[in-house]
């Protein structure tokens, strides 16, 4: 690679320094004149001009441009929470300032900066003891929810909160304020989990309402959930020719409990205590001409592996798609699952969507929109069967869902399993239009160093099974022969139980009635020798399309995971903001010139990787990426290769590579540190 410094980012960073200096001097005209220059909205411009509102006493203008801007493009940045926490307090809002000093101090990177934020938010609880119109009951609520969120976590543990809280039988909201429940799945008599049993059972969550008396109309067959709250009564139904009394000693209080009505008409559902009520389900609407969408969601399947062997490692697959689309030049967005998969559902790269820390508190529909909202307002009943830890509903994709059953793949939620409950969700919704998300998390195993199942342990031998290669995560990975060996055999599992999902869909939808796409997030490390992280292994990923419309052919357009559901959408004629993807040539549409890859990671250095035509452009920063999301971007690395022989060309094509530089930077730029 290249080493290089930007003008650009040197100018900026002296330009920020000179402000910071005037501010010092309490030279506000000045510091004012300099900041409307600032035409780069990096943290340091919006913390600048929050120190310029704070000095001018202008404290309610700071908080309307951190609050409506800033905290949306920098939600895990210290510096602008930390003002945002002293503009409140400034106008005495001293419970929304707690709050926020104390995620200041979970956000600190210095013991100086996690110091001063408790000397703050110490200061501000005295403040909100002197003051009298609070309550003993609203002090102390005030300061239980600031020990939370000191106490933190992500949203990995679900259906267990980021507070250590369990979700089961509470209600949660999505960004338009709809409500879901969560219920136990198939659990018997087991009533609740904790963040240890979570692993070992399924839990179902509804879209719906709290209430204690329900009206609904039905045109034909449709079928109620109801759930029933810890204090509950007995659920009266009066409607056309009937009235039932469901007693307590009937209703299961640990799950969903599903009833059918089938006289066309008005109903009311009662209780004398509060019940939650999903959304009726038409069990006869009208039906689409693709009546089942279904994403089969394969984390870490590579396409570099399956490209010419297919038919070999996953033959059924091979069958299934052989005569639908298959590409071979589909590239992720990010080096692993949190970003990648945001960028499915969103159309949006990791920089633009905002859900890549691995650690830190974010929901994804609180920015973004999420498709899946597009083919719900659109007549499909939308479901995930899921078991992916870092595509729970706590991040944000409860957006747009009917129906989530989830558990946890380390509790052994694995692909047969999956399988069985996606099969008995479409035959149990037989006469619905359905959307339905189905992940796969089997092929994690490998580079987890994880030995579970019988079919992969007996059919690899014994000698590719002496060592371990953990990497410091799964994706860092190191090359491993051994690993490849497992890898293959694992491909095998997957696609014998995929195998029952593909008959049973071509015997009881047809494949004219239904589109199937296989999709990932990313591939492997492992599957290469290669020092930069973002190499072709890790980011080509599989998009194959099967069922209607879909005219059989292998293709090498360029493509990205953001172009799948607006690909898709095309095909059913919804339409849809597709954001930063687009509907692929191959379907009618415009295509791509390039595909973006990026690693923007704490601790790890921004990695950038571009694809076109004919080149991959790869950039890498000097420095790391900070906790807090920052990075600098003065120093760097850049390389361009030919993207059939993967020679460097840097030289060669030295005006193409500043060209893909200034593209990188001017993109990134927000992250400066």
């Amino acid at each position: 690679m290249i080493f290089l410094k930007n003008a650009r980012i040197t100018a900026l960073k002296k330009f920020e320094k000179e402000i910071t200096l005037l501010l010092n001097e309490g030279l506000l005209p000045e510091a004012k004149e300099k900041l409307d220059k600032i035409s780069i909205r990096n943290e340091s411009y919006y913390s600048l001009f929050a120190n310029y509102y704070y000095l001018l006493s202008e404290y309610q203008l700071g908080i309307t441009l951190l609050e409506d801007e800033a905290l949306k493009e920098f939600p895990f940045s210290f510096e602008i929470i930390f003002n945002l926490a002293t503009l409140k307090s400034a106008v005495g809002e001293h419970i929304d300032s707690l709050w926020m000093f104390a995620r200041c101090v979970k956000l600190a990177n210095s013991d100086d900066d996690r110091e001063i934020a408790t000397q703050n938010l110490n200061q501000v609880i005295d403040k909100i003891k002197e003051d009298s119109t609070l309550t003993p009951d609203q002090f102390r609520a005030a300061t239980d929810y600031t020990k939370m969120i000191l106490r933190e976590e992500d949203e990995r543990t679900y259906p267990i909160n980021r507070f250590n809280e369990s979700l089961v039988k509470k209600i949660v909201k999505d960004s338009a304020g709809n409500e879901y429940f969560t219920e136990m799945y198939k659990s018997l008599n087991v009533m609740d989990i904790d963040k240890t049993s979570r692993y070992f059972f399924k839990t179902e969550l509804l879209q719906g309402k709290a209430t204690d008396a329900f009206a609904f109309d039905i045109n034909n067959s449709t079928t109620l959930p109801i759930a029933l709250f810890e204090q509950y009564d007995e659920i009266v139904v009066e409607g056309p020719k009937i009235n039932y009394r469901f007693p307590r000693n009937v209703l299961r209080s640990n799950q969903f409990n599903y009833f059918t009505f089938t006289d066309v008409g008005e109903y009311k559902v009662t209780s004398s205590k509060p019940f939650f009520v999903g959304k009726p389900v038409n069990l006869k609407p009208t039906l689409k001409p693709a009546r089942a969408v279904i994403t089969l969601f394969v984390d870490g399947l590579a396409n570099s592996v399956i490209e010419e062997k297919l038919h070999n490692l996953m033959p059924r697959t091979y069958n299934f798609f052989s005569n639908g689309y298959i590409n071979n030049n589909c590239y992720t967005t990010g080096d692993w699952t949190l970003p990648s998969v945001a960028s499915m559902y969103t159309g949006k790269t990791t920089l633009h969507h905002g859900l890549y820390h691995p650690s830190k508190h974010f929901e994804l529909n609180k920015y973004n929109h999420l498709f899946t909202k597009n083919f719900q307002e659109n007549g499909y009943l939308t479901t995930q069967i899921n078991n992916d830890w870092r595509v729970t509903p706590t991040y944000g994709y409860l957006e747009g869902m009917d129906r989530i059953l989830y558990q946890n793949y380390a509790g052994g939620f694995t692909a047969g399993e999956v399988v069985g409950e996606a099969i008995e969700h479409l035959e149990t919704f037989k006469n619905n239009n359905h959307f339905l998300w189905i992940s796969l998390m089997d092929l994690h195993d490998v580079a987890d160093e994880i030995n579970n199942d019988l079919m992969s342990q007996v059919n690899v031998s014994a000698k590719y099974r002496q060592n371990k290669n953990l990497g410091a995560t799964s994706v860092l990975s190191s090359y491993d022969p051994n690993k490849i060996k497992k890898y293959e055999s694992e491909l095998k599992r997957v696609d014998l139980h995929l195998s029952s999902l593909y008959s049973y869909l071509e015997s009881s939808f047809g494949k004219e009635n239904i589109i199937v796409a296989l999709v990932a997030d990313h591939g492997q490390t492992y599957l290469k020798e290669d020092d930069f992280l973002l190499h072709e292994p890790r980011r080509k990923v599989p998009f194959m399309l099967a069922g209607r419309k879909v005219e059989g052919k292998i293709s090498n357009e360029l493509c990205s995971v953001l172009d799948i559901f607006p690909t898709i959408a095309k095909l059913i004629d919804i339409k849809l903001d597709s954001n930063e993807g687009v509907v692929l040539k191959d379907f009618g549409g415009k295509g791509r010139d390039t595909a973006i890859t990026e690693t923007l990671h704490p601790n790890q250095p921004y990695l950038v990787a571009i694809t076109d035509t004919e080149h991959i452009f790869r950039f890498k920063t000097k420095s790391n990426v900070t906790e807090n999301g920052l990075v600098d971007l003065e120093h760097y690395e850049a390389q361009l290769l030919d993207l059939k022989t993967l020679d460097d060309v840097s030289v060669q094509f030295i005006d193409k590579l500043e060209k893909y530089v200034d593209i990188t930077i001017q993109r990134a730029i927000k992250l400066q540190s």
